[in-house]
Parts: C-alpha cells; structure tokens; sequence
C-alpha cells in the first residue's frame, strides 16, 4: 500500500506542465525538466530546498510521500579525510516536533556564514502513531545540497530577483543562465504562483523550483504578489515555508546591503466581491507599514551603505489618480513616503508585466527620490530576471531579458 501511496504522489508531481507550458522552446523544456527532476520516486517525494531567515539562521524544507518525521543533517566540514560529524536541526513549535505530516521543515541556526555549508534531509514513515508508542519505518535521506559562503569580503553581495512567472517554471532556467555569478541568493517577487489550488501546484510551481536554485548553490526568498493570496490553497503557504518570525516580510542585511523585503497585498479593496469576505489586507498592511516605519529607524537600516526595497506591486507616481488600483495606490500613498524617509536607494517590483525603469519624480516636493526597476513576464521573450550586486563602494541594478538584452540598468558610488 505504501508503494501504492509513493508511485501516486510522485505521478502527481512529475505529471507534466500545465497547460501553458505545453508549447515551450527547446530551452524552456530543458529548464522544466530540470526542475521536475527535484521531485523524486521514494520517501522523499521533493528534494530540500533553503530559504534565507537572516543572519545565521537557514530554513530548509522538503516534501515526503508518506506521513513523516523529519531532521536535518548538516556540517560545515570539508574534504578532511575524517568521518563527517553532522550536526541536526527540525523545527518545532509550541514544544512540539513536527511530524506525521508530508510537509517537513528544519531551522539551521548557528553556522558561519563566511564559509560553506553542506546538508542533506533524513525522514522515517510513521507507520503508527500511538499516544505512547509512535512506530516508525527506516530512515531516507535526500541528495546532499552544498551552498557557497553567504559572507564574502568588502561587503560584497550579489541576488537576482524573478517576478511574474505565474506557473511558467520553465523560464527560470533561460534566466538564470543570462543573470551571470556570482549570485548569493534569489528572491521569488511574486505573482510566481498563479492562484495555487492545491498542494501539488505548490509543489510544481513554487517548492521544485526552490529545490532546483538550492540544488545549484542558490538559496531563495518567497515573497507574496497579488495572486499568492488567491486559490483554496494560498491559506497554506507558510506549512511549506519557513519564515522570519512567521512573516511573509522582513529585513535583512546582507553585507553592504540591507534589503527590505515587503508583502504588497491583494491589488482591490477587500469588499471586492472577488475575495468573498474572505481577505482582511486593509488591516494587515497597517500592521506592515508600523512595521517599516520602525524598520527605518533601526541602526541595520540607517548605517547601511545601501538601502533597497522588493515588493511585487510598484509604487508608480507616473499614474493618473483615477487610474490607480487599490493597491498600487496603498504602495503609492502609504508606503513610498517612507521610501523616502529612509532614503532608500531603490526599489525593485514587478506586477506590471513590462520591463522598465521608473525614474525619480522630477517634482522635488511630490518625494520618489528613488527608481522603480519593473521586471518584465512571461512569454519567454519579455521575462526578465533582476540582477543587484553590491559592495562597500558600489552598488549596480540591471534587468536583463533572456536573450541578454538589458532592459534597465543603473550604478550609485560611494
């Protein structure tokens, strides 16, 4: 029976593109299959993926075909020619293990990230879970994932942003091989997910992906775009990720960078009958904005050499008023004030599906002291990918198509 239940989770994974993807370059189907390889026949269903938490601290996730329990193993130890002391780390909450679920997560906390780290998932079926007796079945691990130093000299830092790929996970590898190295991380800028439904298109569109950057040294962050939050299964996002304290937006600093990472809500009111009095964003996105207008006064945020915002909708002051959505407006009214309280250096979206730079309002007094850069989307032709490398002395912000062209691109000195 447990075969059974194994060959037909990983049927569901492997099944095939959705029917978007069905007409895809020779490029595009080569990057599909890549990372369709993330999920495997046995126990574990999804190799593991990383996601950033900040500084010395690394969730790892993976999916399992069985009700399991879950452990990483991971050490910072090299080519010794000594048997590998691997450390372990889960996630737990409320004094609880997770466990006898598919979805199994782990916090790594307490590595050096100046130097490489190396880990792999281990998990047991639970065959019967008794209050006082749980019965397990033997361990499987998963491929070993080796990523690179996080840490490098001179505050030097280099992240790629994608945004916009609703399902079409096959423009990611086209990408990627245009954005050059080194890349430290990538963010996921939303609208990557198209209305999930169900665990498997999260895993289709979302997890396999993530594995498939870790699987290549990448680790990634998920931010929320407007269409995240839609579909029966947007409710159950965070039991597949691990994040800053449970938030969907958080900060961190990455060497000369400090890079905010905001959640823009749904894009209408949330009477809109499309939500069926089912969204709260209005208050949700009040509790963000306290939030950031604390983040920017925070020594991380003001002593930084570089101040940057992600967020899926750009907040655009070229549009006429009458022509704003609700939440291209909240971006415009609310949150780009404080942009320009915190002299931030730039802000990185996409939603608008045209890949373009917004430059500083001419009008001093209006604010937006700072550019937009927009990442384009699908088809293959007009998606982007959004290149950030800094250091102590020099920032520079590019967006390239997949054939190479730079869309937008511009350089700060210190």
């Amino acid at each position: 029976m447990k075969s059974l239940q194994r060959s037909m989770w990983a049927a569901c994974l492997i099944a095939g593109a959705a029917s978007a993807q069905s007409a895809v370059s020779t490029a595009e189907a080569e990057g599909l299959a890549a990372i369709r390889a993330q999920a495997t026949q046995g126990m574990i269903a999804v190799q593991p993926w990383a996601q950033l938490m900040g500084a010395g601290r690394l969730g790892i996730g993976w999916l399992t075909s069985l009700p399991a329990d879950g452990v990483v193993e991971w050490t910072q130890t090299f080519d010794t020619g000594q048997p590998v002391a691997w450390q372990e780390a889960w996630f737990s909450e409320d004094g609880l293990r997770q466990a006898n679920g598919t979805a199994q997560r782990a916090v790594i906390e307490g590595y050096d990230p100046s130097r490489p780290l190396r880990f792999r998932a281990r998990s047991r079926a639970i065959s019967s879970f008794k209050p006082y007796k749980v019965a397990f079945d033997e361990p499987a691990r998963s491929q070993e994932r080796i990523l690179p130093a996080l840490a490098r000299p001179d505050g030097a830092v280099s992240f790629i942003v994608f945004n916009d790929i609703h399902n079409r996970t096959a423009l990611y590898q086209p990408l990627l091989n245009q954005a050059g190295a080194p890349i430290d991380f990538a963010v996921l800028n939303g609208d990557v997910l198209q209305d999930p439904q169900s665990e498997a298109e999260i895993a289709q569109h979302l997890l396999q992906p993530m594995a498939w950057f870790t699987a290549r040294g990448i680790p990634c962050f998920f931010l929320r775009g407007n269409h995240e939050t839609r579909g029966a299964a947007a409710r159950r996002l965070k039991d597949y990720l691990t994040l800053p304290d449970g938030r969907f937006y958080t900060a961190m600093t990455f060497g000369a960078a400090r890079v905010v990472l905001l959640d823009c809500g749904e894009d209408k009111p949330d009477t809109s009958p499309e939500y069926s009095g089912l969204v709260d964003f209005d208050r949700y996105m009040e509790t963000q904005l306290a939030w950031f207008a604390r983040e920017i006064e925070t020594p991380a945020f003001r002593q930084a050499a570089w101040r940057l915002v992600v967020v899926h909708i750009p907040p655009d002051w070229r549009v006429p008023e009458e022509e704003l959505w609700h939440g291209a407006r909240r971006m415009r009214e609310r949150f780009a004030p404080l942009f320009d309280k915190g002299r931030v250096h730039a802000v990185i979206s996409g939603h608008n599906h045209k890949a373009e730079r917004v430059a500083p309002c001419p009008d001093a007094a209006r604010g937006f002291r700072w550019p937009v850069f927009i990442g384009g989307a699908h088809p293959l032709e007009k998606a982007t990918v959004i290149r950030v490398d800094a250091d102590a002395r020099r920032l520079a912000i590019r967006c390239l198509g997949s054939d190479g062209t730079v869309h937008a691109e511009q350089q700060w000195q210190r």
